[in-house]
C-alpha cells in the first residue's frame, strides 16, 4: 500500500480514502515490512505479527476483555480472547499491533494493557483512535477496498457490505466504519 497515495476512486464513484495518518507516518522499514501482507484479503495479521516478532496467543482472559498487550520474558506477548467471535479477533488483534507499533514505549513504562471488549484500555482517548484507525487500515487496507468495491455497481447495500466484510475477514460495523470513512 503506498502512503502517498491520494483518495482512490473506483469505478462505481465510490470513493476510498487514503491510508490513515496513523499508517503513512509509520518507519519506512516498518511500512515494507507490513506492506506484503496487505496485497491480499482477508489480510494475514498473524504473519504480520511474526515478521514484527511480537507472539500471539488465544487465551482465555477474564469476562470483558477482548485482547492484551505486554512483555513476558523480553518478548511482546499479545493475548487475544478465544471466546470472541472470530471477525471481533482479527480486529483485536490488529489494534494490539497497532498498539505495538506506535505506542510500544508507553506499553514497556506502564507493564502492559488490557483492553475491554470497546477496545479501551484506559489510555487517553487519542491513543485509542490511534490504534483503532491504523487496525482499520491493517485488516482492510485502502488499496484492496478500492479494488474490491471496483466489482460492484449501484448503491452500498447491507448485500454488498456483508459480502466485504466477509472477504476480508471483519464485522459488518468494522467495514461500515470504514466505508464512512470514504
Amino acid at each position: 500500500m503506498d502512503g502517498s497515495m491520494q483518495n482512490l476512486a473506483v469505478a462505481n464513484d465510490w470513493e476510498v480514502k487514503s491510508p490513515s495518518p496513523e499508517y503513512t507516518n509509520l518507519a519506512p522499514d516498518v511500512r515494507a515490512e507490513i506492506d506484503e501482507y496487505l496485497s491480499e484479503h482477508p489480510v494475514k495479521l498473524g504473519a504480520i505479527a511474526k515478521r514484527l516478532g511480537v507472539k500471539v496467543l488465544l487465551s482465555t482472559l477474564p469476562r470483558g476483555t477482548s485482547g492484551q498487550i505486554g512483555q513476558e520474558n523480553g518478548d511482546f506477548v499479545i493475548r487475544i480472547n478465544r471466546h470472541e467471535a472470530k471477525h471481533r479477533q482479527r480486529f483485536t488483534l490488529a489494534h494490539e499491533l497497532a498498539h505495538f507499533l506506535l505506542h510500544r514505549d508507553r506499553i514497556v513504562a506502564e507493564g502492559g494493557w488490557s483492553e475491554n471488549v470497546l477496545l479501551r484500555s484506559g489510555q487517553p482517548a487519542n491513543i485509542e483512535y490511534e490504534a483503532n484507525r491504523l487496525a482499520s487500515d491493517l485488516v482492510i487496507p485502502s488499496a484492496q477496498l478500492a479494488e474490491a468495491t471496483a466489482e460492484y455497481s449501484g448503491p452500498m447495500t447491507s448485500e454488498v457490505i456483508e459480502d466485504l466484510a466477509r472477504r476480508f475477514g471483519v464485522s459488518t460495523a468494522a467495514m461500515e466504519i470504514k466505508l464512512q470513512m470514504t
